[in-house]
């Protein structure tokens, strides 16, 4: 793996944590929601269920928000990484960018236009701050 990949991962752990998040909200909804009426042919072999409509969804959501909480652990053990490979190349500049860019997820324009730089020289800076990673066999 090189660098690049490694600060990667944060952005696709946290687009995953996004994705859990929004099929919970999904579940919720259909937990909450009102049962509809069904236009299809009755069936006289089914034995109504006596349960309420949202017992079906509570499994369901009890696993989503485990996998949410898994997540969230794995999203903060990237991070931690990420953040002391960053630290570890020993320039403000570079640092500032890599960070911008792979822990907090902006753009290029954005980082270009917070630091007061030119798209071009922030460019240079990553990859003269990706050149400066050193990957230990731990973070590969």
């Amino acid at each position: 793996m090189d660098a690049k990949e490694f600060l990667q991962q944060y952005y696709y752990a946290k687009i995953k944590l996004d994705s859990l998040q929004t099929e919970l909200a999904y579940l919720e909804e259909l937990a909450n929601g009102t049962q509809g009426c069904s236009f299809d042919t009755p069936r006289v072999d089914k034995t109504p269920t006596l349960q309420a409509p949202f017992i079906k969804y509570i499994d369901r959501i009890d696993k989503k928000k485990k996998q949410i909480d898994e997540q969230i652990s794995k999203l903060l053990d990237i991070e931690e990484q990420i953040s002391k490979v960053i630290e570890a190349i020993n320039d403000p500049i570079a640092e500032v960018v890599l960070r911008e860019r792979y822990i907090n997820c902006l753009s290029w324009s954005a980082i270009a236009k917070k630091l007061n730089y030119v798209e071009s020289y922030v460019y240079k800076l990553h990859r003269q701050g990706l050149a400066k990673i050193k990957l230990d066999n731990e973070t590969r």
